[in-house]
């Protein structure tokens, strides 16, 4: 089995390696990341997840990881800063 894996983040290599784990390929998805109306933040990560996986195309030897993480404030998914500002804004309300 070869490890497929389904992020572009520089983040997740990092972690697979401090497990001693190398990617046979790395393919970031595609897909949407928008939350859906009244999405709370629990089951977007989730859907994330299961859609950025579907979307990476796998041999039958190969395995896909994929995940999603989130920043969220109660129910409010807070999302990626669009600036600076905004950061600052969410580091504060956090």
């Amino acid at each position: 089995m070869k490890l497929v894996l389904g992020s572009g983040s520089p983040r997740r290599r990092e972690l697979l390696a401090h497990l001693g784990v190398v990617p046979a390929d790395i393919r970031p998805p595609d897909i949407d990341e928008d939350p859906r109306r009244g999405e709370l933040p629990r089951p977007y990560c989730v859907r994330l997840a299961r859609e950025k996986a579907e979307a990476i195309p796998a041999g039958a030897d190969e395995v896909v990881l994929s995940a999603d993480t989130t920043v969220a404030l109660g129910r409010r998914i807070l999302g990626k800063p669009e600036d600076e500002k905004q950061a600052a804004e969410f580091l504060t309300a956090l």
